[in-house]
């Protein structure tokens, strides 16, 4: 009889070892692929404080130029000078692919984005700028904020043509 107290107590901690997935509603899903627009409309108003107000506190950003920022305030730096450089006057369109909650709270948002209207120093059209994106979002509260954006062009290697 001495066997089943300990035989349980083995299964409690086995189980108690098991990952737990993590469980996330429609709605958290929904909140954070409307970062996406967020970012987007924030983006298309050139809009450096409402776009940095989507970051924690102490959220980074590094851009797919490989512009850094950390913390709200310098996200707000970055996305203004951007702005008044090489982006001035772009248009952006943000599409979120996937959504994987690493726990219920903490969210990896994958996509894409293409930036129209950038021009060279002459002021010659240079094309559409595609690319992809990374989003770590965490709820506070009942809100979702950006933790960590990624942004990358992907290049081709050499000697495989565009």
């Amino acid at each position: 009889m001495r066997t089943l107290p300990k035989l349980s107590t083995v299964l409690v901690l086995c189980l108690a070892a098991v990952p737990v997935f993590a469980q996330s509603s429609a709605d958290d899903e929904k909140d954070v692929r409307a970062i996406a627009a967020q970012l987007q409309e924030a983006w298309n108003k050139a809009d450096a404080k409402m776009l940095a107000d989507l970051f924690l506190t102490d959220g980074d950003y590094v851009s797919s130029t490989g512009r850094t920022a950390r913390g709200r305030p310098e996200v707000e730096k970055a996305f203004a000078a951007q702005w008044a450089g090489i982006y001035k006057g772009t248009r952006i369109t943000v599409t979120t692919t996937t959504v994987h909650f690493i726990r219920k709270d903490v969210a990896i948002a994958d996509g894409a984005f293409d930036v129209t209207g950038m021009k060279d120093a002459s002021g010659k059209s240079v094309g559409t700028r595609s690319g992809l994106s990374t989003v770590v979002a965490v709820k506070k509260g009942d809100r979702w904020y950006v933790a960590a954006l990624r942004g990358m062009v992907p290049s081709v290697p050499e000697g495989l043509g565009k």
